[in-house]
């Protein structure tokens, strides 16, 4: 079964509002709806067991596509018309000031990540995706970059489509369950979201029809467990890591923590003889972390490493204890290895 895409209503609110605004400018200047694009916020929910952001994940791994969010790029930099949207100017200003602003919203829902691109076809038969889409968005390189970054095997794309042809016209827009509607001055206008993914078939990339996006309220149980704050973020959580990472340090082994995206948190330890990376899901301790042997970091290569089975996943788990199963500190290597030379 291929995922299902749900959007928050507030989400959903904001999105129609840029399609919207974009739709009334192109009428009123010169007769035509113009498309617009954002970029959306999403959790991704697995099927089954549990995919780290370093590691790439498939559309057939993937449930669902909660929406909660919706990034809107800065006006000056848009470049809009009835057949296309792209951007022009200043990119490098803009590109920092938008990049701040998504860091914010992750920052109040860590569990977001922004996994997939959307855009509007404002007009009659808009449901579908154009060979410049899927260029741009599926197979060109800078694509393929983009989303592997993201720790996606997959590309996610929305296209916002209306059932009829928008008029200028005084009306009112409404949010439905299937999408929005405009009524008023017409006949009433279903707008609605359309997604779909890639998935390997016959040796290449083949987009799959995800269907109309459903509108969800808040109190959704898939839109509540996206706005769940990370075990880190808690008090308990927090201290609990600094003491991990405190413990590694005084014991010799050179170690770094950050975030690596959708509420994930990693430690990047080196013993003497390999670097480990310790993935810790956002829903920790109640699910284990991730143990992977880091290759070739810069090309995204890591191999899994089973935990041992005695290892509990707890606030009162050890880091260090684990650790100390794959080898010694790189001083400690280095210490023996010029004792031994001297004897």
């Amino acid at each position: 079964m291929p995922p299902q895409v749900l959007i928050s209503r507030s989400a959903s609110q904001k999105l129609f509002a840029e399609v919207r605004r974009w739709v009334e400018v192109g009428l009123a200047k010169g007769g035509s709806p113009l498309e617009s694009l954002v970029y959306p916020l999403s959790a991704l929910v697995p099927k089954q067991g549990l995919r780290t952001p370093v590691e790439l994940l498939s559309a057939e791994e993937i449930s669902e596509v909660v929406i909660d969010e919706v990034a809107v790029p800065p006006d000056d930099v848009k470049v809009f018309s009835a057949a296309n949207c792209h951007f022009a100017g200043d990119l490098d200003r803009a590109n920092a000031a938008f990049n701040a602003d998504i860091d914010r919203m992750l920052g109040l829902r860590p569990r977001l990540g922004l996994n997939s691109k959307l855009h509007a076809h404002p007009f009659v038969d808009g449901a579908f995706l154009s060979p410049g889409d899927i260029h741009h968005g599926v197979n060109a390189p800078k694509a393929v970059n983009w989303r592997e970054r993201r720790g996606l095997r997959t590309a996610i794309l929305h296209v916002v489509y209306p059932d009829a042809t928008p008029r200028r016209s005084k009306h009112a827009w409404q949010i439905t369950k299937d999408g929005a509607k405009t009524t008023g001055g017409g006949p009433t206008i279903h707008w609605r979201i359309r997604s779909w993914a890639s998935m390997p078939e016959y040796g290449g990339l083949v987009m799959r029809d995800l269907g109309d996006a459903r509108v969800v309220s808040g109190s959704h149980p898939s839109v509540r467990a996206a706005r769940r704050k990370p075990y880190w973020c808690s008090a308990r959580g927090a201290r609990w890591c600094d003491a991990q990472k405190s413990d590694l340090r005084n014991a010799g082994y050179p170690v770094s923590r950050n975030l690596l995206g959708r509420g994930w948190r990693r430690y990047l330890v080196q013993t003497a003889h390999t670097q480990l990376l310790i993935a810790l899901p956002p829903d920790y301790p109640a699910l284990a972390p991730r143990l992977l042997d880091v290759k070739r970091a810069w090309r995204n290569e890591f191999e899994e490493v089973p935990l041992p089975r005695d290892f509990e996943a707890g606030f009162s788990a050890s880091l260090l204890d684990l650790v100390r199963r794959f080898g010694a500190p790189p001083q400690s290597a280095e210490t023996a290895t010029t004792a031994e030379t001297n004897t």
